[in-house]
């Protein structure tokens, strides 16, 4: 049987991005009140993101770090939803992410063969 995350539709980049910023606009909709306390609010909204994010095999920690920490923060919220500070965290990084890869790019990445 083929890997899962094989299977799941791989998005690009730009698309990726596009798809945060969705949930982000949802989650300021529902508003952080109520995504902290209502766990059923919460399932709508984290486990959409969470779990197309994870299908990503190609979000890279090296090459994609800030969507990567997008996808991190995602996970934790759908680990435990009553942290605010989280979804804070989450809409921060969705807002900062870049619309293109690379442009404005805070980490600048090097080569396998530059780190070693």
């Amino acid at each position: 049987m083929k890997n899962k995350k094989n299977q799941y539709p791989q998005m690009t980049y730009k698309q990726a991005v596009e798809y945060c910023k969705y949930w982000a606009d949802q989650i300021r909709d529902d508003g952080l009140d109520l995504l902290t306390t209502n766990y059923s609010a919460v399932v709508r909204i984290s486990d959409q993101l969470t779990y197309a994010l994870c299908m990503q095999t190609w979000i890279d920690p090296q090459k994609y770090y800030t969507l990567y920490r997008v996808r991190k923060y995602a996970i934790d919220i759908n680990n435990n939803y009553t942290d605010r500070s989280s979804w804070a965290k989450l809409l921060e990084l969705i807002d900062d992410l870049p619309e293109e890869y690379g442009k404005n790019n805070q980490y600048p990445q090097m080569t396998y063969k530059q780190a070693v």
